[in-house]
């Protein structure tokens, strides 16, 4: 159980209890399952159904219409001149997390494949003791990493898209940092989302958008500690420090050495009119309309949970994973961008609800994730295309024809 600093028990205890953000069980930070062992088993076996996706990707004819992330991500560390040590160099990594795994982890495309399915189960785990510590009801947790987890859009991304995988999933732990420390007062926790940000952004090209979203959002969550001057801009300066300070540093070397301060961000950010063309297709389309269908749920879990707050910032993270295809930061041949991280953030975001029927809508709008999650399966062709391919390596193993 954690404690919440500040509430002095006696005469005022009640007066206390009425200020208190989130009451004492909502806030409980105890591990689940309780025993580590029992952890890693959980964690393995959620990663055993996409470690057999990745195996079977193994024997698979690849795609019909083009590469993987991870067959480009290949690519491109095939090309980087490793003898090199220059702050241009420093540059070309970016995102050097990503790059620096790509080019360590043996077996290439299958082998980001692979760790990314290993991933899987830990991060499961993640979202599941979250809910937990905030006491959902088991059937809505069950619900909620179904509409997750259990669907074409995240088995492809965790075995087809590393990049993207590692960036969203540092950024969307990060968040659930980022709300125990402004509305609970964790200051541990701030610093964890502080370094998980800083992750997030050397991960993923779109990484960084994500990030700078998160610093626009963090004034919009109920600060625990109220009437503190600066309390708002000191939680915004917690959580984006580390990122601030790496990218600081980055482009203070590029201004002595190469006089050019933003070139990092230059070479990343390619502006390409012609995508804004999927803005109609948002009403105009049933695959556009599924783009925009995750955001809509965020709405609907905002005002189920009484937070109008939380819409913008549903809003926010669409309007940045928008921004970042259109500056291809986001590859065309990427998918689940979008539904991965809105439904991650509802979980982030969402408190216990305080009465059944709430609870019940709540977990209607998590079921119509799960419809949302598969029918965009079947609307986006690189989806349909890697489906048909894993399709076609399972019946290689099976002795089919």
């Amino acid at each position: 159980m954690v404690a919440i600093p500040g509430v002095r028990f006696g005469g005022g205890r009640h007066e206390a209890a009425r200020n208190a953000p989130l009451s004492p069980a909502r806030v409980r930070l105890e591990a689940f399952p309780n025993r580590a062992s029992a952890r890693w088993i959980l964690r393995l076996a959620l990663s055993v159904p996409f470690v057999l996706v990745a195996l079977v990707e193994r024997l698979s004819p690849g795609l019909a219409t083009g590469t993987t992330v991870n067959e480009d991500l290949v690519a491109r560390v095939a090309a980087i001149d490793w003898t090199r040590a220059d702050v241009a160099w420093v540059g070309e990594l970016y995102p050097p997390i990503s790059t620096v795994l790509g080019a360590v982890i043996p077996g290439g495309a299958f082998g980001l494949g692979l760790v990314g399915a290993l991933l899987a189960g830990p991060f499961l785990q993640q979202m599941i003791q979250v809910m937990h510590q905030r006491r959902f009801h088991p059937a809505k947790i069950t619900v909620f990493m179904i509409a997750l987890g259990g669907n074409p859009l995240f088995a492809a991304m965790v075995t087809t898209n590393f990049e993207a995988f590692l960036g969203i999933a540092f950024f969307g732990i990060g968040a659930i940092n980022m709300v125990r420390f402004i509305v609970n007062r964790n200051t541990q926790a701030g610093f964890r989302a502080g370094i998980l940000f800083m992750l997030t952004a050397l991960s993923s090209a779109s990484g960084l958008v994500f990030v700078v979203v998160a610093g626009l959002t963090a004034p919009l969550l109920t600060l625990a500690r109220r009437g503190q001057k600066g309390a708002r801009g000191s939680n915004i300066l917690v959580v984006l420090f580390p990122t601030l300070s790496t990218f600081a540093t980055v482009a203070f070397l590029q201004l002595v050495f190469l006089h050019t301060p933003f070139l990092i961000l230059t070479q990343q950010f390619v502006y390409d009119p012609a995508r804004w063309a999927i803005v109609p297709s948002f009403v105009t389309t049933l695959n556009g309309f599924l783009l925009v269908a995750p955001m809509l749920s965020g709405w609907a879990l905002a005002l189920l949970v009484r937070r109008p707050g939380a819409i913008l910032i549903s809003t926010l993270l669409f309007a940045a994973l928008l921004i970042g295809y259109v500056f291809d930061l986001i590859p065309a041949n990427s998918a689940g961008n979008t539904f991965l991280i809105m439904t991650m953030m509802g979980i982030a975001i969402l408190p216990a609800a305080n009465t059944t029927r709430s609870s019940i809508l709540i977990t209607v709008v998590a079921g119509a994730q799960i419809v949302i999650a598969w029918a965009a399966a079947f609307n986006r062709p690189i989806v349909v295309d890697w489906m048909h391919s894993v399709a076609v390596g399972a019946s290689a193993i099976l002795g089919g024809h």
